[in-house]
């Protein structure tokens, strides 16, 4: 089973993404709910897959120093953002500090699911 990091500020939003990933099954599910438990958990959970919220706090992208603190930790990771922002820079800034995919909210559970078919 790969273990699958959830990492959003909202509750609403984890409980959101573990329902679609519970029924799909294969999946150990870690979650944290802001950029230091976050990095904890990476750190020692080694989570196969990391899904990412941009926004975690009202002034800051703060999923940004997320990403770029897992690539520096392991340039190999799977990181997937999901978040409401939809400017294409945004986007291209994320896979420049390498995400290796970008979803749009509101969540499209067969989206998500496609995207991680191609790490499972």
């Amino acid at each position: 089973m790969k273990k699958v990091l959830i990492v959003d500020n909202s509750s609403y939003m984890r409980m959101f993404v573990k329902k679609i990933l519970e029924k799909e099954g294969g999946y150990t599910i870690l979650e944290a709910s802001g950029k230091d438990d976050a990095m904890d958990i990476f750190m020692s959970q080694n989570p196969a897959i990391v899904i990412l919220d941009l926004n975690m706090s009202e002034t800051t992208m703060e999923g940004l120093e997320v990403l770029t603190d897992i690539m520096k930790i392991n340039s190999n990771a799977v990181v997937i953002i999901i978040s409401a922002v939809r400017h294409e820079e945004v986007q291209e800034q994320c896979i420049e500090l390498g995400a290796k995919g970008y979803i749009k909210k509101p969540i499209d559970a067969k989206v998500l699911l496609k995207v991680l078919e191609e790490y499972k």
